[in-house]
């Protein structure tokens, strides 16, 4: 009996996890120092902030959080339909798309006028996270990442960690080295992001376009 081979699943580049991670680290620093105070990538924190403005009875400031949240939603919503119906579940396609999409979407933010409101500003932040979220998923052959964020990533890495170290599983211990790579890339995303706003203001968003620019070398590796 003739045996079929199963298709292996093709490695990603971990170089372009952590490119798109630091754009992610940088998103979420420049809506926080420049548009009032709002994580735009991860959605936990203005839940929380919507739920006690409204308990409080500040209706003035639900908004704010909702926006984002909304925008967050109908990003990913937009994705999938790209995917599935455009792309028909090509994801190197896909991603190379958003790559582009991100990078004028950046460049566009960075020349809205200083009067523009903060809430259309996160708004849109927020919509473009979650289109890099829900397409920049893996890096390497196995592991999942979040791209805009860190929470799950520092679990991850708390596991592999655990695993290498305890369990004497040497590739757990490598795989802890890049979730660490990750976190600290996003850290760098954001530290850079406070640099370049004292230097340049808006336009250091720019930045996240040049990442984003950078990534599509990465993608067509793929």
């Amino acid at each position: 009996m003739e045996q079929v081979s199963t298709p292996i699943k093709p490695k990603v580049p971990v170089r372009l996890g952590l490119t798109v991670i630091c754009a992610g680290g940088f998103m979420d620093a420049y809506s926080y120092l420049l548009h009032d105070h709002v994580f735009a990538t991860g959605q936990t924190g203005n839940i929380v902030l919507l739920c006690m403005n409204l308990a409080e009875g500040a209706w003035l400031s639900v908004p704010h959080y909702l926006a984002s949240i909304a925008a967050f939603v109908a990003g990913v919503m937009l994705s999938r339909h790209v995917l599935v119906q455009v792309h028909n579940r090509a994801i190197h396609r896909t991603q190379r798309w958003v790559a582009i999409f991100e990078a004028a979407a950046f460049a566009a933010i960075a020349l809205l006028p200083a009067w523009a409101p903060d809430l259309l500003v996160n708004s849109a932040i927020s919509f473009c996270a979650a289109v890099s979220y829900e397409n920049f998923r893996q890096f390497g052959t196995k592991s999942a990442y979040a791209s805009v964020f860190c929470t799950g990533n520092l679990r991850s890495f708390g596991e592999t960690l655990y695993d290498g170290l305890f369990e004497k599983n040497r590739h757990e211990l490598h795989r802890s080295q890049r979730y660490a790579a990750l976190v600290l890339s996003f850290c760098a995303g954001a530290v850079i992001c406070k640099f370049l706003i004292d230097l340049a203001g808006q336009y250091a968003c720019l930045a996240i376009s040049a990442l984003f620019l950078l990534s599509l070398r990465f993608i067509s590796e793929a």
